[in-house]
């Protein structure tokens, strides 16, 4: 089975005056078809599969060549974003100031030099660094407030789980299990106090009641007596709008 001239793409793309930068162009033998992606880790993909005529996937991707545009400065403005320069943390209504200096200045690559102020060090030949650093940061202080946050609720409603898990989900907020273990996503500590609250408490009544039957509903709204109204609030909020440093696939 042949490979594609791949070099025959990237004269396509330099004819259209698309930057070298953030893009991969690659063949694959497993690949069933001709791919187009982006993430903000590995840029632009171009997969070809074997087997396809260069002509061919060159006149599929000249028809891409707008999108492909795009999405190579979507890449570059998200990536433009990786080293913040504060961090709203809502939930424990603190705002946190990022300053940054040379790599070899910070041994251990991240300080809390004083209150609220975080000093971490910026590799110029990695660009993922510092996320990788706010990242480690984060999830221990997610760890050091939601846990002892969730066992205090559950003292309050004399209700014992088994172990808690302190995860970075991309669809949900939290979740119960048969075992009585509660997950919980570090980014709570993106969004307001209440909604946390809301979450917390939505795990622990799943210790009683493990679907979203009536009867769940009833005892829910016997500890938040506007539970549903809370529900809707949290809906309207997106995981999307998470900062983009705390992006799984970053640590």
């Amino acid at each position: 089975m042949s490979t594609p001239d791949l070099s025959q793409i990237h004269k396509l793309l330099s004819k259209h005056a698309v930057p070298n930068d953030l893009i991969i162009v690659r063949s694959s033998s497993r690949a069933k078809r001709l791919i187009y992606k982006s993430s903000l880790k590995k840029g632009v993909e171009i997969v070809v599969p074997h087997g396809v005529a260069s002509s061919w996937v060159v006149e599929m991707t000249e028809n891409r060549i707008s999108w492909i545009k795009i999405a190579q400065q979507n890449v570059r403005e998200g990536r433009g974003q990786l080293n913040p320069t504060q961090i709203d943390l809502k939930a424990l209504g603190e705002t946190w100031s990022v300053d940054y200096v040379r790599v070899d200045e910070v041994p251990k690559g991240l300080m809390v030099n004083r209150e609220h102020t975080l000093t971490v060090g910026v590799d110029p030949k990695d660009v993922f660094s510092v996320a990788r650093k706010l990242q480690g940061w984060f999830h221990q202080k997610a760890r050091a407030s939601l846990l002892p946050w969730l066992a205090s609720l559950a003292e309050g409603r004399e209700l014992g789980f088994n172990r808690t898990y302190v995860k970075n989900q991309v669809s949900l907020w939290g979740s119960c299990s048969e075992k009585r273990n509660i997950n919980l996503n570090r980014n709570l500590l993106f969004i307001p106090k209440h909604l946390v609250e809301y979450v917390l408490h939505h795990e622990l009544t799943h210790l009683e009641h493990m679907n979203h039957s009536e009867r769940f509903w009833r005892a829910f709204s016997r500890v938040l007596p506007n539970c549903r109204e809370l529900r809707g609030e949290l809906g309207s909020l997106s995981l999307d709008d998470v900062p983009l440093w705390d992006s799984p696939g970053l640590e």
